[in-house]
C-alpha cells in the first residue's frame, strides 16, 4: 500500500481534487474496491487528503494526473 497526501488549501482546490480522483478512478476501471480510499485529515483551516493505492505504480500515475491538472486549472 502507498500513501499519498495532498494539501488542499482552497475550496475550490478541493472541489478539482475530488473531480480528478473520481475520474482516474473511473479512467483507471478499478474493480477492486479496496484498490483505491481517500480521507481528509483537517489541518488548521484547510484539509489534508490522503490517497491510498494498491500498488505503488497507480499512485505515481495519480499523483502526475493531478500535478498536470493542477497547473492547467491553474490551481
Amino acid at each position: 500500500m502507498v500513501s499519498l497526501e495532498f494539501d488542499l488549501s482552497t475550496e475550490s482546490e478541493s472541489d478539482a481534487f475530488f473531480g480528478a480522483f473520481f475520474k482516474f478512478v473511473e479512467a483507471a476501471e478499478v474493480n477492486d474496491a479496496d484498490a483505491i480510499s481517500v480521507r481528509s485529515d483537517p489541518a488548521g483551516d484547510h484539509q489534508v487528503k490522503v490517497v491510498t493505492f494498491a500498488d505503488a505504480f497507480q499512485a505515481d500515475q495519480f499523483k502526475t494526473y493531478w500535478t498536470q491538472r493542477r497547473r492547467w486549472l491553474g490551481l
